[in-house]
C-alpha cells in the first residue's frame, strides 16, 4: 500500500491539511502529517520534515502552500524515491511569489486553484499545472444538528473574514474597507473572524462590528443560518474562476450568498439560482436592499445553493483527482 505524508502549516479541525487527512484515512490509506509552521525557523522546519521522511518509507508527500519549506528539500525527497505533489491553494497576486517559484520548479506535479494563473505558473513548473480548487469538506459542515439558531448569530449582513487583511493591491484594500463600511451605515453587520491587523479596532473606530472569535465548521454554519444575508468579498476579481473559498463553505452551509463576480463563474454556478453575484460596490448594495425584502427568494436560492455545492463540489472529489494524477505517475 502506497504510504502518503501530508505536509501542511497546520493541522486544526479547520485546516485544509486536516480535511485531507481525514478523506485519505476515510479511504483506508496509509496517511500522515507533518505541520512546519511549529518551529521556529524555516532550517529547523526543513531538517525537521527530512528526518520524519527518513524514518518513514514514504512513496508521497502532498504539500499544501509549503512557504517555510526549501526547494533542495523537495530535492533531497524526491532523490530519495518520494513522489511531490504541490496544491497551491492562496493564490493571491496576478503574479507568481518569488518563494514559490523554486518549488514550483522541483515538485513532480503542481496544483493551484486560480485557473487564469496557470499560464504564469506553468513557466516556472517542468509539467503542465492543473487547476483544482478547494471545494468543502462537508462532514466539517453538518446540517442535520441545527435546530433553532442562538440569537448572537443573528444579522441582516454577515461577512466572514478579515476587514484589513494586507493585500498586494492597495486598492483592493480600501475597496473592501470601503464597501463593509457602507454596508454598516444602511444595514445591520455582523463581521466575523479574528483579525489579521492587531489595529483592526482602531482602524475601524466606532461602531465595530467584528465578533473575533474563530468562525469556522459548525460556527459557519451557524453564522450562515442566522445571517439574512452572507457577504462574499474576494481579494482578487478578475483573474478565471479565482474566489473566496468561501463561497463553496457559505453555500454548503445554507447561507444566501451575495458575491463579488470573477471571471468564469458562471461556469459553476447560475446567479440568482444558487446565489447572486455583483460587479461594484454600488450593485452590491442594492442588492442587498432588494433581498433582504424578499425572504421567500433568499430561501429558494439558498437551499439550490446547497444542494448544488453538496453534490458537486465535495472537496473528496478534488482530493480523488490528485490521487488519480499520482497513479498515473506510477503507472508510467
Amino acid at each position: 500500500m502506497r504510504r502518503y505524508l501530508i505536509v501542511a502549516p497546520d493541522f486544526k479541525d479547520w485546516d485544509l491539511g486536516a480535511y485531507v487527512q481525514q478523506i485519505l484515512s476515510v479511504k483506508g490509506l496509509s496517511c500522515d502529517s507533518f505541520a512546519y509552521a511549529s518551529f521556529r525557523s524555516r532550517r529547523e522546519a526543513n531538517h525537521a520534515l527530512l528526518r520524519a521522511a527518513s524514518g518513514r518509507q514514504y512513496d508521497v508527500i502532498l504539500g499544501l502552500k509549503l512557504d517555510r519549506i526549501e526547494a533542495n528539500t523537495i530535492r533531497k525527497l524526491r532523490a530519495s524515491g518520494i513522489f511531490c505533489f504541490l496544491w497551491y491553494v492562496d493564490c493571491f497576486e496576478h503574479a507568481v511569489p518569488r518563494w514559490i517559484q523554486p518549488l514550483v520548479r522541483e515538485a513532480d506535479s503542481v496544483a493551484i486553484t486560480a485557473k487564469g494563473l496557470i499560464p504564469l505558473y506553468s513557466r516556472f513548473s517542468r509539467k503542465p499545472v492543473s487547476w483544482i480548487y478547494e471545494g468543502v469538506h462537508l462532514p466539517s459542515f453538518p446540517l442535520s444538528q441545527l435546530t433553532d439558531v442562538p440569537k448572537v448569530y443573528k444579522s441582516e449582513v454577515a461577512f466572514v473574514g478579515n476587514i484589513y487583511y494586507p493585500m498586494p493591491n492597495p486598492d483592493a484594500a480600501r475597496t473592501r474597507h470601503s464597501l463593509l463600511k457602507r454596508v454598516q451605515e444602511r444595514f445591520e453587520l455582523k463581521v466575523w473572524g479574528v483579525q489579521g491587523d492587531p489595529q483592526s479596532r482602531q482602524k475601524w473606530g466606532r461602531n465595530y462590528p467584528v465578533i473575533e472569535w474563530p468562525a469556522y465548521n459548525q460556527e459557519l454554519v451557524q453564522i450562515c443560518r442566522g445571517a439574512a444575508i452572507v457577504l462574499g468579498i474576494n481579494r482578487l476579481n478578475n483573474v478565471e474562476l479565482y474566489f473566496s473559498n468561501r463561497t463553496f463553505l457559505t453555500l454548503a452551509s445554507g447561507g444566501f450568498h451575495i458575491t463579488r463576480y470573477v471571471p468564469g463563474l458562471e461556469t459553476m454556478f447560475r446567479n440568482e439560482e444558487h446565489l447572486v453575484w455583483y460587479h461594484s460596490n454600488e450593485e452590491c448594495l442594492r442588492l442587498i436592499d432588494y433581498y433582504l425584502r424578499r425572504p421567500n427568494q433568499r430561501r429558494r436560492i439558498a437551499a439550490a445553493g446547497r444542494a448544488w455545492v453538496r453534490r458537486r463540489y465535495g472537496m473528496t472529489r478534488q482530493t480523488n483527482r490528485i490521487l488519480r494524477m499520482i497513479d498515473q505517475h506510477y503507472g508510467n
